[in-house]
């Protein structure tokens, strides 16, 4: 707000004595004669310009006059250079010199040096208002509210409290005494509107930022409390170079938090920047004393998290000594909303849930690695199971994909890793081997106290659920379901059959059920799904045709198209009974979920996600259900009523849609159109 800044700025930027030397000399001063000649000779226009131009270079003869009127010709580099020479020359002292630089930086968008030079000022002349005023601008437009507030209110307190609203350090701010009475009058009127137009500014700045601090929820901040270790981390990054001046972490609740923004930031603004030297790289792992001992033992490391996690824990029982030590600290202790430490109580609620399965493996994975680790190196144990899958916990919730110098590594990256998950994406994010450090950047608008998401990217809700403990309520489009196809719904003969024979050959294994994770959409998993089920409802000489045509792996198998109607519909009902079947799972109903998510009948937010998950692997096995029933019914029409069908609800199921154009129209075609 440059207006706001030239509405009190210095008015000792006139000199006095060039006012009276021009009235003296008048037209004599730039070369002319009293009489308006040109002294006895002529001169050309050309001359009288230059001897004008240096006229006006010589008529302020001070620094800081020039620093001033360059100020009020928004010409503020000029003013930041010609106050920095008054400073150099004689103004050290000078709080007016500072507290005006400090404004030429505001209007530069400068707001780290203009904060500096005001604090300086405040320094020099701690009664003056006005360098108040500049030090609450200066924090304002860096986005330090509360100390904004402080300032401008120091500022009040200092107008309230003096007669004057002037600098005391400057005699260059100061008025020469009035030669009388009616002079001293003006003077006195002079200096109670510009002390007026002072508290005026610093008022409406207060409330301003006031509303801003009410806005924003500032109450709730983390990193302002000196004795918060989240203000140690921020603390250290911002001393080692990283910059995220417009970002605060607020927190929601004990163990819940996000980061927001301080201002209205636009796209392509970065947000946040991390040096490399605070970023914690599986490279850096891999070259630490622990690490070196495992891949010298040759020991069985299966997930490239396990150099990370095995570095992490030794940084750890560094304590203090480690650098990392401030990041360390504010890690969680424990994990309570992922499903690895559920108790019986979560555990029952999942029944009929794919998840349960996904759980259980992960535990065992994570122990036999940590078995595998200390059977070849001894020494790991003293790290327990407990620490080391709290470790891995910490790289799998927080770990960021990125290429440092052209090596693809994993990074824990500090405070970046404190944005939560939103899809569509508002954030990008970088390693930039230019600038040696990671960065963050806005995809689109984001609003003044508006949470800053990061996105984990589209996934099934049980990979939220049991990587990240949280699930998404609107997922629909990524959640996933397992359907347990089995011979029995292909009606096959007996075990001996000779079509068993033949599916067992053909699929290089003995045959009798397939699970399938699927998503409630006709894209390559299912379609994979449908391959399979078609070639388990082929004749036996349809099978022998494919046999002799086809002797792939069972991949290309799975992948086989549409046969014809008969097998398209047999296909359809295997799926529809392993849906159905999949539901029967289940203890609770699609509907009854949804009640208790709407009247939030659950006693915690473990509760609370576990309904979610279970609800949307539900609505995937319906959308199986009613997909095969409403097909099947299609694929009986004859082509102009599947047609005129079609036409009715186009764009009712997008998913249903495409298999309708891929598989049902086209076999309608072949029987019509033969």
């Amino acid at each position: 707000q440059p207006c706001a800044w030239s509405a009190i700025h210095s008015r000792g930027d006139c000199n006095m004595t060039s006012v009276r030397r021009r009235r003296k000399g008048g037209g004599a001063a730039m070369g002319f004669s009293k009489g308006g000649g040109t002294g006895g000779s002529a001169r050309s226009v050309a001359d009288i310009r230059a001897r004008t131009k240096q006229h006006n270079d010589q008529k302020h003869h001070s620094p800081k006059e020039a620093a001033d009127c360059a100020f009020r010709d928004r010409n503020f580099d000029k003013a930041v250079e010609m106050y920095g020479v008054a400073i150099s020359s004689h103004g050290k002292k000078d709080a007016v010199l500072y507290a005006n630089r400090s404004a030429a930086y505001c209007a530069l968008g400068k707001f780290g040096r203009a904060l500096n030079d005001a604090k300086i000022a405040v320094s020099i002349d701690p009664t003056w208002p006005k360098a108040h005023f500049r030090l609450g601008y200066a924090a304002e437009k860096s986005s330090q509210y509360e100390e904004a507030l402080s300032y401008y209110t120091s500022g009040l307190a200092q107008l309230n409290m003096s007669s004057s609203y002037a600098s005391s350090s400057s005699s260059s701010s100061g008025m020469r005494a009035p030669s009388n009475a009616a002079k001293k009058k003006k003077k006195g009127k002079q200096h109670d509107e510009r002390k007026a137009q002072m508290k005026k500014l610093l008022t409406d700045a207060k409330t301003r930022v006031g509303g801003i601090i009410t806005a924003l929820d500032l109450s709730s901040r983390i990193e302002t409390d000196t004795k918060d270790k989240f203000y140690k981390m921020v603390d250290w990054l911002r001393k080692g170079g990283a910059k995220f001046p417009d970002l605060y972490l607020r927190r929601y609740s004990q163990n819940h938090r996000g980061v927001h923004a301080l201002k209205e930031l636009e796209p392509q603004q970065q947000i946040l920047f991390v040096p490399l030297e605070f970023i914690m790289t599986s490279e850096m792992a891999k070259a630490s004393a622990m690490c070196k001992l495992i891949t010298k033992a040759k020991a069985h490391v299966e997930s490239s998290h396990t150099w990370l996690a095995v570095y992490l824990l030794q940084e750890r029982a560094k304590g203090k000594g480690s650098f990392f030590e401030p990041y360390i600290s504010i890690l969680p202790e424990s994990f309570p909303t992922i499903p690895l430490f559920f108790t019986d109580k979560y555990l029952k609620m999942l029944k009929g849930s794919f998840s349960l399965g996904k759980i259980a493996r992960r535990l065992e994975h994570l122990r036999d690695e940590y078995n595998a680790i200390v059977a070849k190196v001894p020494s790991f144990k003293r790290h327990s199971l407990q620490d080391f899958i709290w470790a891995r916990l910490v790289i799998i919730t927080r770990i960021f994909g990125i290429t440092v110098n052209g090596v693809k590594t994993d990074g824990l990256v500090p405070y970046a890793d404190m944005l939560n998950h939103k899809i569509p994406r508002e954030t990008a994010w970088c390693y930039n081997d230019d600038s040696q450090g990671f960065s963050i950047t806005t995809v689109t608008p984001i609003g003044r106290g508006e949470e800053v998401f990061d996105s984990y990217g589209r996934k099934c809700n049980h990979r939220f659920f049991v990587n990240y403990g949280f699930a998404l309520d609107d997922n629909h489009e990524d959640n996933e379901a397992v359907l347990t196809i089995t011979m029995d719904g292909a009606e096959a003969a007996t075990p001996r059959s000779r079509k068993r024979h033949i599916l067992g050959a053909l699929f290089m294994s003995p045959l009798s059920e397939r699970e399938f994770q699927v998503p409630a959409s006709f894209e390559e998993k299912t379609q994979r799904m449908f391959g399979f089920c078609r070639v388990c409802c082929m004749t036996e000489n349809q099978l022998l045709l494919l046999a002799d045509g086809q002797r792939e792996a069972a991949e290309t198998l799975e992948g086989t198209g549409p046969v014809n109607i008969a097998n398209e519909i047999k296909a359809l009902e295997m799926i529809k009974t392993a849906a159905k079947t999949a539901l029967e799972r289940f203890s609770t109903e699609i509907e009854s979920d949804e009640k208790l998510l709407e009247e939030k009948k659950y006693a915690d937010i473990n509760e609370r996600n576990c309904i979610v998950m279970r609800l949307g692997e539900k609505k995937v096995l319906q959308w199986f259900v009613d997909m095969a029933g409403r097909a099947q019914e299609m694929l009986q029409m004859s082509f102009y009523s599947f047609r005129s069908k079609c036409v009715q609800s186009m764009y009712e199921d997008r998913a249903f849609d495409v298999y309708s154009q891929k598989v049902i129209e086209p076999l309608l075609r072949a029987e019509r159109f033969p």
